[in-house]
């Protein structure tokens, strides 16, 4: 059943929105942006006396170009999540930049990362690896190692290639295993 506006209504509800200015973007952000959080910076909270877990050089995934997505699930992950992490639709807690790093300090940097991630229980960080603009050779070093060291850490469940604001595929989203 529909009721007819009368034009007492209608003025009514033009008084109510006098002074309301329309909004200039009508889409809703979803998450929290990287910009919002914390770079990891402080290493003072760990022990120093913590093992390093192996990531090995041997094991290595198939060569990407500066410009491939890269994308890793581990079977189990819901396909829901999946899409959102490729989205870029999961809110990032935190986020590390790995540039002007060499292999050796790039590899510790994001192990400590991922160790203090794990104990502050946070669920989703941006990595920013480059695409390897500068690298003498034709392939981006630091995104190949960083694709094959993260499909080998335990505690990774995931990893996507970000949004073109965060910094596309020169950036990653990765989700942690909780707990």
């Amino acid at each position: 059943m529909t009721k007819k506006i009368t034009n007492e209504d209608f003025s009514t509800f033009q008084e109510a929105l006098k002074g309301v200015k329309p909004l200039k973007n009508d889409r809703i952000d979803l998450y929290a942006h990287p910009e919002n959080t914390q770079p990891f910076k402080d290493k003072s909270q760990y022990d120093d006396d913590t093992r390093h877990e192996p990531l090995s050089d041997e094991w290595e995934s198939p060569e990407v170009s500066g410009e491939e997505f890269l994308f890793f699930a581990r079977p189990g992950l819901q396909f829901k999540a999946q899409k959102q992490l490729r989205q870029g639709k999961i809110i990032i807690d935190d986020h590390l930049d790995l540039h002007g790093l060499t292999i050796t300090e790039a590899r510790e940097t994001l192990l400590e990362f991922i160790r203090f991630a794990k104990t502050q229980q946070i669920r989703c960080i941006r990595l920013v690896h480059g695409k390897g603009y500068r690298a003498s050779t034709q392939k981006p070093v630091l995104k190949n190692k960083v694709n094959s060291w993260l499909r080998q850490h335990p505690d990774i469940l995931a990893f996507s290639s970000a949004q073109p604001k965060d910094g596309g595929t020169g950036a990653l989203y990765i989700i942690l295993k909780s707990g």
